[in-house]
């Protein structure tokens, strides 16, 4: 499981891996934003077309 994690609104989101994920945030704190869940192949289908909206 991978997830899009966003940090700060001026910065891209990262593509984290779960085992990671939990080493470096913790889920209570409020200080990111898990915007989607699933393979890598999907994180980046989601990352691309996050991209194609913005730029519309």
């Amino acid at each position: 499981m991978y997830y899009v994690i966003r940090d700060s609104e001026k910065l891209p989101p990262s593509i984290i891996h779960e085992d990671n994920y939990f080493a470096w945030y913790n889920p209570m704190k409020k200080d990111h934003r898990i915007e989607f869940r699933g393979t890598m192949n999907q994180c980046y289908s989601f990352m691309r077309r996050d991209q194609k909206q913005l730029s519309l």
